[in-house]
């Protein structure tokens, strides 16, 4: 964490009140995301038709992996609100560091558990078909 000394002081931590500003938007819309697959499985499953016309039936579905992807997702959007909450905790402790150890690691489980679960749908698809 650098301390700048003088009239830049003042622009400095502006600086980190707006990067940290922005780091939280970037959180509620991964958090955004995540919550729209978690809805989006069920509705894509209804649209998914066989080669043959025929829909897609639910024992057809492999549940392991659409199990691990909603679950994946679900904790993508928990470590969201904990990035969020470390947010809060640096804003409160007047450091406005977005740097934190805490924020970079759950900001880091956030995204690899969103993208795991992205996969990992998008990897159920084609066994559907």
């Amino acid at each position: 964490m650098c301390k700048s000394t003088g009239s830049n002081s003042t622009g400095n931590e502006e600086g980190r009140k707006e990067a940290l500003n922005t780091f939280g938007e970037q959180t509620k819309v991964l958090i955004t995301l995540a919550s729209g697959f978690v809805l989006a499985p069920p509705a894509v499953l209804s649209f998914l038709r066989r080669p043959d016309g025929k829909s897609i039936s639910a024992s057809a579905l492999p549940w392991v992996r659409f199990t691990w992807a909603e679950g994946l997702l679900l904790a993508s959007i928990f470590a969201g609100y904990v990035v969020l909450s470390t947010i809060a905790g640096s804003q409160h402790q007047g450091i406005y560091d977005v740097h934190r150890p805490a924020t970079r690691v759950c900001s880091l489980f956030q995204i690899g558990f969103y993208l795991a679960g992205v996969i990992l749908f998008l990897w159920m698809i084609p066994a559907l078909l």
